[in-house]
């Protein structure tokens, strides 16, 4: 009870270091004159609030009715628990209070996470969401399921996940649980992107946009539904997947949720259309980003982190009973790090380190060193379902992040011909290597550049022959064609609001 009691009081903002919200008058005017990029958030309109819910709903009543044809499932015996993962779009770990932070951005997922096993090295498969969230689906790397970006030779936006590729729900299904998914990201996560399989129900798109003038489903709809979700009684346990969206541009520097407002530099913030101007003289090669603009994204990225994590205070209140809790990100985000924005775009460590938490039994709680990866959340989760070996981390001492290309909006700019190549990336414990299909090589110790700023000359021997034995233990599956996969994923409007299209 102190617990929740904790998480309540912080996310009423009681703690005396979180942001204190800033005074605005008419037409989002600050009290000294200046223009406000602070955004006035209210509470979800009645509308919205009444059609989720009619929504979930009717859903909710679908699963009831597909579950009772299945067994109840059993581990060991006894009734198989719950399972709740919770992805975290576009976090880096650097970004969080459990991870180092210490700009109060995620003060309930600190005070959860006191009690959760945290992996201090965990690394996503690919730096965007398509591949990484197949990642996670399947257990397999990017080269082994090929949902991925795509070279100009294709004009689709990318790949999807091919239907053949059975899905840790399509196994929980299977086994007799109840599988629900709630995300947030409209792009990507769209079912004709292959990632739906094996879900009862697969929430990503409203049937209404949010009248608060954002392009994804925010926490406060999100959240929500998955408690709907979570309170329905049955005997058929529940694998819950829920995707928050909020720290994926256009950013929202919410009122309340702000620490230094005077930081923001309204014109550049992800979203708005100074923002484009910075980002494409960035990417062409137009040196470092001044200092203070990349401060106004920072400190607008850390305002999307705290809304969402107060949202996410809820859920994990909620399923406080659940045996199995996994909270990861697919992929970190780019804050003008190595002359770059947003994410997809290359495999620096703002991109590819993400946190990864569980509270689950075979897991203790603390800090663990160990490497992994994305795809090690499928054997957990099958594991917890007692369909595995226990979920067994595969990752064993080599994380690789692999980046085809970039989305096609990058591709096809004027700075395109930046991105057209593969990217590796090789780590081994605090060293890093990454490699290009453009004849690029760069070796890091993390433990002394976390930055990645001074390329270390010459190839130690921990890496002698490393590239080539995993491409050969991975061999490289064939990317679904476009006469088998149809059209993809919203319309070209809903990709521009995400910044996934030009």
């Amino acid at each position: 009870m102190f617990f929740f009691a904790a998480l309540l009081a912080c996310a009423s903002h009681a703690d005396p270091d979180e942001p204190k919200a800033e005074k605005t008058g008419k037409k989002g005017k600050k009290k000294h004159g200046a223009e406000s990029a602070l955004v006035e958030w209210p509470a979800v309109p009645a509308d919205l609030r009444a059609a989720d819910e009619a929504l979930i709903s009717g859903e909710l009543a679908k699963v009831k009715t597909a579950a009772a044809a299945r067994p109840v499932p059993q581990v060991g015996g006894a009734a198989a628990g719950n399972v709740l993962v919770v992805v975290l779009d576009t976090v880096r770990a650097d970004h969080l209070g459990m991870y180092g932070y210490d700009r109060g951005t995620t003060p309930n997922l600190d005070r959860w996470a006191a009690g959760a096993h945290i992996w201090d090295n965990a690394e996503t498969d690919a730096p965007w969401t398509l591949p990484a969230h197949a990642s996670m689906f399947t257990g397999k790397t990017q080269r082994e399921h090929a949902a991925r970006s795509l070279g100009k030779d294709d004009d689709r936006k990318a790949a999807p996940l091919a239907a053949s590729y059975v899905t840790i729900a399509e196994r929980l299904q299977a086994a007799g649980y109840r599988t629900v998914g709630v995300a947030g990201n409209r792009a990507f996560l769209h079912p004709s992107f292959g990632v739906a399989q094996g879900f009862d129900a697969w929430i990503d798109e409203q049937p209404q946009d949010d009248s608060r003038k954002v392009p994804y489903t925010p926490a406060d709809r999100i959240v929500p539904m998955a408690l709907s979700a979570v309170a329905q009684a049955d005997e058929h346990p529940l694998f819950l997947f829920v995707n928050l969206m909020d720290a994926h541009t256009p950013y929202k520097a919410r009122v309340g949720y702000v620490k230094e407002p005077d930081k923001l530099k309204r014109a550049s913030i992800p979203g708005n259309k100074g923002f484009r101007k910075v980002a494409e003289k960035l990417l062409s090669g137009g040196g470092p980003v001044d200092p203070a603009i990349a401060a106004s994204w920072s400190e607008a990225y850390d305002a999307e982190l705290r809304f969402e994590d107060e949202q996410l205070a809820k859920l994990l209140e909620a399923t406080a009973s659940y045996a199995h809790v996994f909270v990861l990100a697919d992929h970190g985000e780019f804050l003008g790090e190595h002359g770059l924005v947003e994410h997809a775009k290359d495999v620096y460590e703002p991109v590819t380190h993400v946190p990864f938490l569980a509270k689950d039994a075979r897991f203790p709680p603390g800090h663990d060193p160990a490497l992994i990866q994305s795809h090690d959340l499928a054997w957990m989760v099958l594991g917890a379902a007692g369909l595995d070996d226990g979920g067994a981390i595969h990752t064993d001492g080599l994380a690789v992040t692999e980046l085809t290309y970039t989305l096609k909006k990058d591709l096809d700019a004027s700075y395109g011909k930046r991105f057209d190549r593969i990217r590796r990336a090789y780590r081994i414990g605090p060293q890093k290597l990454i490699l290009g299909t453009d004849g690029t090589s760069e070796l890091y110790d993390l433990t002394k550049d976390p930055g990645e700023l001074h390329a270390i000359l010459g190839l130690p021997d921990l890496f002698e022959g490393v590239a080539e034995k995993w491409l050969a233990a991975h061999p490289e599956a064939p990317v679904v064609s476009a006469a088998e996969s149809g059209p993809l994923g919203p319309d070209e409007e809903a990709l521009k609001a995400l910044g996934y299209a030009e």
